[in-house]
């Protein structure tokens, strides 16, 4: 896990070191347990660095390691923003809104960690930092968190079993990010709690998932992809997005399809290769979805891809191949926070 995050959550934080950094050798040095911080009552976490203020940041860091979910979180939704330039800029995204509360509940949490106690050992010069976070107060903070989520899970279920079919979709994306965002701060609470207990859910994940899935199938999306060898990357991108749970083709139905995806690819052959053996080819893509009742972009992004094969045309059909499979999970996530922000 990436420690960092959690470090500078936590860097504003004062110290209040109650030990002296000399003196009788502590208990919490030789097992990390502290016979005034019972485990039963805090999480607690020991650093030994050759400065006292490394000391401290390792010993929060132990603890951070135990949130490392939190992080986690964070990392996957910053990684899904990476080459997408959306039209619907002044909306906020569903997800990341969710995902935001998930760190502010994150950093809240963490923010409960103190360094207690410190020490120096005279014989190796090294320091010892105990860092301590009061179970009881981790857990109200998750709990008011989870029961948030839990008031907005109640509410997409009622949209889900009540609305037509394109309110059911935006209500099935809802739900299932909600739900995701919850399970993680639940897994969190039952590292807290002493029993290892999580707060029941008030809607039943296991009977709302194949819901929402259900809803998410009946959405129909028309891939139209132009420009040399396109037929390559079309498939491609339609047996993936079937395989993401949507229904997709790129055959035009008669009626409107609620999400129209254009693809204008190109592919050629690159010169300049020291290794005379191998043969470059390159593809790029400029994708357009667009709602289809409106005829209006909501978003377009480009990407592009390049592989190496001794034969020029088997470059060729690897590039596409390959341009194909890194442009359909963006379209998934693009129309998944499209009808999320509806």
């Amino acid at each position: 896990m990436k420690i960092a995050f959690s470090l500078i959550c936590l860097a504003s934080l004062s110290t209040s070191a109650l030990a002296g950094p000399r003196g009788s050798k502590p208990d919490w040095t030789n097992n990390g347990q502290s016979a005034q911080y019972p485990r039963a009552r805090f999480v607690v976490g020991v650093g030994i660095a050759d400065d006292l203020a490394s000391a401290e940041d390792r010993a929060r860091g132990e603890i951070a390691r135990v949130f490392s979910a939190l992080v986690t979180v964070k990392t996957s939704v910053d990684a899904s923003e990476t080459n997408i330039k959306t039209g619907t800029a002044e909306k906020s995204s569903f997800a990341q809104t969710v995902s935001h509360n998930v760190q502010t509940a994150s950093k809240k949490l963490l923010e409960g960690v103190e360094v207690r106690e410190s020490w120096q050992d005279d014989a190796t010069k090294q320091y010892y930092a105990l860092a301590v976070l009061e179970r009881s107060k981790g857990i109200t903070s998750l709990t008011e968190k989870i029961s948030d989520f839990d008031k907005q899970a109640l509410h997409w279920k009622t949209q889900l079993e009540t609305s037509e079919r394109l309110p059911k979709v935006r209500a099935a994306m809802k739900i299932l990010a909600i739900l995701k965002a919850r399970e993680e701060l639940n897994s969190e609470l039952r590292v807290l709690d002493a029993e290892g207990k999580g707060l029941p859910a008030a809607v039943d994940g296991a009977s709302v998932r194949p819901a929402a899935a259900k809803a998410i199938s009946e959405l129909e999306v028309y891939v139209d992809v132009t420009g040399g060898s396109g037929e390559q990357v079309e498939t491609g991108i339609v047996k993936a997005l079937n395989g993401f749970g949507l229904q997709a083709s790129n055959v035009k139905s008669s009626g409107t399809p609620d999400i129209i995806v254009e693809a204008r690819i190109t592919a050629k052959a690159l010169d300049g290769a020291q290794d005379k053996r191998w043969k470059w080819a390159r593809s790029g893509a400029t994708i357009s979805l667009k709602d289809g009742l409106t005829n209006k972009i909501f978003l377009r992004f480009d990407a592009s891809d390049r592989q190496a094969s001794a034969d020029l045309a088997e470059a060729e059909r690897r590039t596409l191949a390959a341009l194909a499979k890194k442009i359909s999970p963006q379209i998934d996530e693009a129309i998944t926070r499209y009808f999320e922000n509806q």
